[in-house]
């Protein structure tokens, strides 16, 4: 019997990306994961997991490694024991792939203890060891735990080695809880900033915890039963390509200025990034390409001159949240950006109560969806400090023409993540109801129970 399951997040573990409590073997070990729909491994930090303590682990001849946006790792992969407790409900699954990390790049995590890819198989990628293990006469043959060892190389230069090895796709962590039946292939999102709200200088967890902005939830299968966290209207985008959770942004328009075009990939990209545009939680900005980028720089120009010195410390990224005094930033004054988005028409879309009734009558097939990014989710007030403001538009040079919508659009909406409907799945975004004061205690203590146990072990 396939269950749907809230679990509490909280995002002042990654800088403002949402982790979920998680624990992991036989001993249960509690790790903080950022979930990420824009990779598909599930990856702990080697002393978080202290995976020697456990006797559900299953090694494998299989090595893996990621590059991100800002970091990357390398490690051997295991099998074992995956937990989750929820509001209520727990869910366990036996035998799931874990990457464990030999090295890692400063920036991979942030402070938390890994990271949970929600995205499709083909990025789930490993390498069979099998023949180098035989070289080294490695007895029995498998990686874990001889390559913990071999941190000599970059992560860089260890992925051109790795790389020559046979590949072999594995499934990914919410396709196993699928595949076996114990939820529905649909998750959802319920998240409030893409910063961490800062209180006060140098807060303590507790003290950040205790925030509801710094908290939201993941709904693990079925989130269309949880009518008390959305409400209609419901948009629904398409998703082009069961590798990220692709999408075909059409336009970009700041509120009273005019559409502007999203770019086409260019021929040389659509091999490595297949449409122009990914929804991404595990990206706290978002990133347009550089040419589209200058255009609405110019559009928020037009709105207001004195936009463009208030923005000018935001036009250079260099992975480091940056910020202005936020009593420079009047939120009233700054217009809403639209985002424009293929569509793919539902059932989901026409249920709607008799206020929303007219807004879907005579809808059309795979219309163009038109979502909203409002001022108070593009500028994060208290981030990085208090009393400061973030600006969380970002481009970078040579950047392709792909845009990554990660947390300031998701932040907006009650985001439902449906891999049974349409050809390869699609995307809502249903209008979302803020989280009750009962449901963000709950949450918060879940997290506070767990910061007093890490204490403890110390």
């Amino acid at each position: 019997m396939t269950r749907s399951l809230r679990i509490p997040l909280t995002n002042i573990y990654a800088k403002g990306g949402y982790c979920a409590h998680v624990k992991l073997g036989e001993h249960q070990h509690p790790v903080n994961l950022v979930l990420d729909t824009g990779s598909s491994t599930l990856v702990v930090h080697n002393g978080s997991y202290q995976p020697h303590e456990d006797t559900a682990l299953k090694p494998t001849p299989y090595e893996q490694d990621v590059c991100y946006g800002m970091g990357g790792w390398y490690g051997p992969v295991v099998n074992t024991r995956v937990s989750f407790h929820g509001l209520g409900l727990s869910i366990h699954l036996d035998d799931v792939h874990v990457a464990v990390t030999a090295k890692e790049e400063s920036q991979s995590f942030a402070q938390a203890d890994g990271i949970l890819g929600l995205a499709y198989d083909g990025l789930n990628t490993a390498y069979d060891l099998t023949s180098f293990l035989q070289t080294r006469e490695v007895s029995p043959e498998v990686t874990y735990p001889y390559t913990l060892n071999q941190t000599d190389a970059s992560v860089r230069d260890y992925r051109k080695w790795l790389h020559d090895f046979p590949k072999q796709t594995l499934t990914p962590y919410f396709t196993q809880l699928e595949a076996q039946g114990v939820v529905a292939n649909q998750f959802a999102l319920l998240t409030h900033r893409s910063s961490i709200f800062q209180t006060n200088s140098h807060c303590p967890v507790r003290k950040l915890q205790a925030s509801k902005a710094n908290h939201g939830l993941l709904v693990l299968g079925k989130p269309h039963i949880h009518a008390d966290l959305y409400k209609a209207p419901i948009h629904t985008a398409k998703v082009l390509h069961d590798k990220y959770y692709n999408v075909n942004v059409k336009a970009v328009q700041i509120d009273g200025q005019p559409k502007r075009s999203a770019p086409a990939l260019k021929d040389i990209e659509v091999k490595g990034y297949c449409t122009n545009g990914i929804v991404d939680s595990g990206a706290s900005m978002v990133m347009f390409p550089p040419s589209l980028y200058k255009q609405l720089m110019n559009d928020f120009a037009s709105h207001n001159a004195q936009f463009t010195e208030l923005l000018a410390p935001f036009m250079t990224f260099d992975g480091t949240e940056k910020g202005i005094d936020a009593n420079k930033v009047n939120l009233h004054e700054w217009p809403n950006i639209y985002l424009y988005i293929e569509g793919e028409n539902t059932e989901a879309d026409n249920d709607s109560n008799d206020d929303n009734e007219g807004k879907h009558k005579g809808r059309n097939k795979d219309q163009d969806i038109c979502l909203c990014i409002p001022p108070e989710h593009y500028w994060q007030i208290h981030a990085p400090e208090p009393e400061m403001a973030s600006f969380k538009i970002l481009s970078t040079p040579n950047w392709p023409n792909q845009s990554i919508l990660g947390l300031p659009l998701l932040n907006n909406y009650y985001t439902i993540f449906d891999r049974e409907n349409g050809d390869k799945g699609v995307i809502q975004f249903a209008t979302k109801a803020s989280l009750s004061d009962a449901l963000h205690l709950e949450s918060s203590g879940i997290f506070h129970s767990q910061t007093k146990q890490n204490k403890n072990k110390e």
